[in-house]
């Protein structure tokens, strides 16, 4: 498993947030199995994503989560810690997730992807083959309110 922090790993911002589903997988190291909710992935990286919802989830739980989400026409399935949580509105979280990605075969796919994603966004804003927020998406997961406790 690799071990990459935030500065090891090179970051793509993104102008147009990818949608993405989420569920819980474990709690307090047990196994659990949520509904999915969409959230946006703002940025990402090799190592992790920085995402916006209004799912105001607990730090002290040891949450395990599981992110799916499209890259050029590709389901990515990947599974993550909280390690950073912000509050930007009353109804609007920010978490950085670390990936916990044992499968090299599925990091080094991940680069890729990054890589050619990093390449194709410097001419436009968005890409059809990729799970982007379309207007829709962003206000669904923005009116969506709920607390997991």
């Amino acid at each position: 498993m690799s071990h990459l922090n935030k500065r090891s790993s090179f970051r793509l911002h993104l102008q147009i947030p990818l949608s993405a589903l989420f569920k819980i997988i474990g709690i307090k190291n047990t196994a659990a199995d949520t509904k999915h909710s969409k959230i946006m992935i703002k940025d990402i990286s090799a190592g992790g994503i920085r995402i916006h919802t209004p799912l105001n989830l607990p730090m002290d739980m040891n949450l395990l989560l599981e992110f799916t989400f499209l890259l050029f026409h590709q389901e990515m399935k990947v599974l993550g810690i909280i390690k950073r949580k912000m509050t930007l509105e009353t109804t609007l979280y920010e978490y950085g997730i670390e990936f916990s990605i044992a499968d090299p075969l599925v990091e080094q796919q991940l680069i890729r992807h990054l890589i050619q994603l990093s390449t194709r966004l410097k001419d436009t804003k968005m890409l059809a083959n990729c799970s982007f927020c379309s207007d829709e998406d962003m206000a669904d997961i923005l009116s969506t309110t709920y607390e997991i406790t």
